[in-house]
This record gives C-alpha cells, sequence and structure tokens, in this order.
C-alpha cells in the first residue's frame, strides 16, 4: 500500500485492511508518523503490517516487475494537522505524487496540487499517462455553491478552468491526462455539461469507478 499522503480520504480505506492481512505500508516519513499518531491505526498489527519511510527521489521495488519513485508536489499538511495559518503551496513529503513504471511506460499519479511548477511539469511530461487532482473546476466553486467557505487553492488544489488552472498549466502534453480526486461539486462529472466539453476539447478524460487504463 503506497500513500500519498496522509488525509483523510487517503488513510481511512487502511481500517478495511484490519483483519491480519499482511502488507507493506509505504509513505514519506512524515505521512508514516501522522498515521502512528492516530491510534485507531494501531488496529494494523505491526507484526503484519509493514511500516517503511520512503524518501522523495528514492527508487522503490514494487511486485510485478515495476519500480515507483515518490516526489515532492506543492501542496499542504492534513486538515486535521494544518492550524490556523498553513502553508497551502510548500514541496514537502507531506504531499507527494508518484512516478511507476514497468521500464517502458511511465503513469504518474498526483492527487493533490496547489501549484503546477516547471519541475512538476517537466517530469509530467516524462509520462504516458497522467492521473491529476481534479478536485474542482472553479476556485471558488465551494464558496459560490454555498457548500464551503473554502477556495481550492486554500485546501491545496489548483483548480481546472482559469488563469493558472491545470488545463492551461499542463497544455501541449502528449500523455493521455485524466482527472481524479474529483469533488462532487465539480460539474465535470455531469456528462454533456458544458464544463465535461470543455475538459474533453482540451484533451483531458474523466475518471469513473472501475476505469481500466491501458497503455
Amino acid at each position: 500500500m503506497l500513500l500519498t499522503g496522509a488525509e483523510i480520504d487517503q488513510t481511512a480505506g487502511l481500517l478495511s485492511l484490519r483483519e491480519r492481512s499482511p502488507f507493506a505500508l509505504i509513505a514519506t516519513a512524515s505521512t508514516l508518523a501522522a498515521v502512528a499518531d492516530n491510534p485507531m491505526f494501531t488496529a494494523l498489527a505491526p507484526d503484519v503490517v509493514l511500516r517503511r519511510a520512503a524518501v522523495p527521489g528514492a527508487k522503490i521495488g514494487l511486485e510485478g516487475g515495476l519500480e515507483a519513485e515518490l516526489f515532492m508536489v506543492p501542496g499542504k499538511v492534513p486538515l486535521y494537522l494544518e492550524g490556523d495559518d498553513p502553508e497551502t503551496a510548500s514541496e514537502t513529503g507531506a504531499n507527494v505524487g508518484v512516478e511507476i513504471t514497468d521500464g517502458k511506460v511511465r503513469l504518474a499519479y498526483v492527487p493533490g496540487c496547489a501549484a503546477m511548477t516547471p519541475a512538476l511539469r517537466e517530469r509530467l511530461n516524462r509520462a504516458d499517462a497522467i492521473l491529476f487532482d481534479g478536485t474542482l473546476f472553479t476556485d471558488d466553486e465551494m464558496v459560490r455553491t454555498g457548500t464551503g467557505e473554502k477556495t481550492g487553492r486554500r485546501m491545496g488544489h489548483m483548480p481546472i478552468d482559469s488563469e493558472g488552472g491545470s488545463i492551461t498549466a499542463l497544455a501541449g502534453l502528449s500523455a493521455r491526462r485524466i482527472f481524479v480526486h474529483i469533488n462532487n461539486t465539480n460539474p465535470i462529472l455531469v456528462d454533456g455539461s458544458p464544463e465535461r466539453v470543455r475538459v474533453e476539447a482540451a484533451g483531458w478524460e474523466v475518471a469513473f469507478d472501475g476505469m481500466e487504463i491501458v497503455l
């Protein structure tokens, strides 16, 4: 099990794996520390669940001849750790992406990204497929719809549309590009919506449950 952060929606699923099934839990030191600090996760018995700290930039051997590498992505610490004045676009081990390769093709997974950097774009440009943060279509989406008080950037997510959005930031990449981590307020979830048409016209796909990607 490879974690890219310690947000609740990234870690809660671990509890369904607590029935003494052996597996390795791989994450950065800061993410493993956040999991260890929550007594609920003692249900993952240490004699069967190996904790393995991964360093961004270091290669990780996986089963099936695959190799993974974590890389830091602008973002923030989990909501329950952020405090009153969080840094929302810092590059630390608290928020990472992962690149997975079999030596021939590469997949990049970035479920949370607060901003695009030249280094991140360069890495994504090497990928054959990209699963990217599609939380909100516009930065003020939750404020405007009355479903929240924070903008997307305040939550550590760059918007899909508008200046500095992911459509513009990743334009021109040849990789297959797929939006994931999509909030339930995001209109790209609706087939035929103007927003869905816009992302598809820009060469993006919208992930769905059970989606299979063949490279």
